[in-house]
């Protein structure tokens, strides 16, 4: 691409903006995508060697760590659905989701759930408690904004263990998404908050609630329940495929003819003055399109410091990538969730993912160089040794909790069970 095909289409770009309305901008949105396809179609004939290549290595990542990581979870959570299980989960959790993100109780399900598994698992819980009736239309944006994260796995192993060969940043990487996630879920809750809640119990006592609810839980056919999410979570797996194929080729055309690289040509002459290199630059726009590829080239940018190359990896992560968006997308939208306020929660989410992470290490880092962290170390300061007793802390009495309010509701299921099978004899 050269600079004046560059300059027409920024001139384009800015008609549109000043006159959406017009005739002229009409035909011109209406003839974007076809002439996009037209675009993608002779890159794939120029670049066909590329194109395989990257195809390739997309069905490889989908197949033998996505796949495998996700379909479990929304099995899971697709049992959990049809068995009335969440809805008795939200009561408890309600005084806790309510004050803090303004939120249902059963959000806490999608919150926990997408913290712990990775894209698109989030939204998916998001869109079934939409469809369920559980969440309203705000409510259900607020809690999208917030919910569809990075897992511990894709953070620690992948981008830590496997690109920077570090595990100890992992945990740094992975506080400062966590924290920007809530950030963000805590600012979202003022987000359409004169709109109409969907009507809670008014008895205020929390145990009775569910036990109320799960005495009114449906009873189920597991096999009926099995097949039908098994079957609805392998369409979900073969669409986030599709789209991880379809990104892992047009991020590669798009190294391969130069956009990138002029994109952040542009960029990078302004940013330079900050002390930011063009490299870092290209890397991160790779990042904000596909999340693997953009954080495998950060993690090779040189003549930056320890601090930049994290930072810009957690502006990724947080950010997620086009890739990503694209799949929640496609998720929600058999409901009337709106994509717009997701995607503003994502920008603030990489915005305050590398403020945090930026603050952890100034307070916690005391080695680490460039070079060290591809082949060196981690330390943290002797004086924060705390920090690692409080992680573990968090971890025990979170998996606790969770034990807990299993324990519970198997008890009351089978009291329910119990109940039912008195009333039939």
């Amino acid at each position: 691409m050269s600079l004046y095909t560059f300059v027409i289409i920024a001139i384009l770009f800015i008609v549109v903006l000043y006159n959406p309305k017009s005739i002229t901008v009409i035909y011109l949105k209406r003839l974007l995508l076809p002439f996009a396809c037209i675009a993608f179609i002779l890159s794939l004939i120029l670049f066909s060697e590329t194109a395989v290549k990257s195809a390739a290595k997309g069905i490889n990542l989908w197949l033998n760590v996505v796949f495998p990581s996700l379909l479990p979870f929304f099995v899971a959570s697709e049992i959990l659905y049809r068995t009335g299980f969440i809805k008795s989960l939200g009561v408890l959790l309600e005084p806790i989701m309510r004050p803090l993100f303004n939120v249902p109780g059963c959000g806490s399900f999608a919150l926990a759930m997408g913290i712990t598994s990775g894209y698109p698992v989030g939204a998916k819980l998001t869109a079934n408690m939409r469809q369920e009736r559980l969440l309203t239309k705000t409510e259900s944006e607020r809690l999208l904004s917030f919910t569809n994260n990075s897992g511990p796995l894709f953070i620690i192993g992948s981008v830590a263990v496997g690109m920077f060969n570090n595990s100890g940043i992992g945990f740094i990487l992975l506080a400062s998404h966590i924290l920007a996630c809530l950030t963000v879920g805590i600012i979202f809750r003022f987000y359409g908050k004169k709109s109409n809640s969907i009507k809670r119990p008014k008895d205020n006592r929390i145990l009775k609630k569910f036990k109320k609810e799960m005495t009114n839980t449906k009873q189920v056919n597991l096999g009926d329940v099995l097949g039908d999410s098994i079957r609805s979570s392998i369409n979900t797996m073969l669409a986030i495929g599709g789209f991880i194929i379809l990104f892992s080729v047009i991020i590669s055309l798009l190294l391969e003819t130069g956009v990138i690289l002029l994109l952040s040509t542009y960029i990078g002459s302004v940013t330079y003055f900050f002390g930011v290199p063009r490299d870092l630059i290209a890397s991160v726009l790779s990042g904000f399109i596909e999340i693997t590829t953009g954080i495998n080239m950060i993690s090779k940018t040189e003549r930056i410091s320890l601090v930049q190359q994290l930072s810009a990896a957690s502006l990724v992560l947080g950010w997620a990538g086009l890739s990503v968006h694209f799949q929640v997308y496609s998720i929600i939208s058999k409901t009337d969730i709106s994509i717009k306020p997701y995607l503003l929660g994502k920008l603030l989410q990489g915005i305050f993912a590398a403020t945090y992470l930026w603050s952890f290490m100034t307070i916690l880092l005391i080695k680490g160089t460039k070079s060290q962290s591809v082949f060196g170390y981690f330390t943290f300061n002797p004086d924060w040794i705390w920090f690692n007793y409080l992680i573990n802390s968090v971890k025990n009495i979170s998996v606790s909790l969770i034990i807990l309010l299993i324990m519970i509701g198997i008890s009351f299921m089978a009291k329910n069970i119990k109940a039912t099978l008195h009333k039939a004899s």
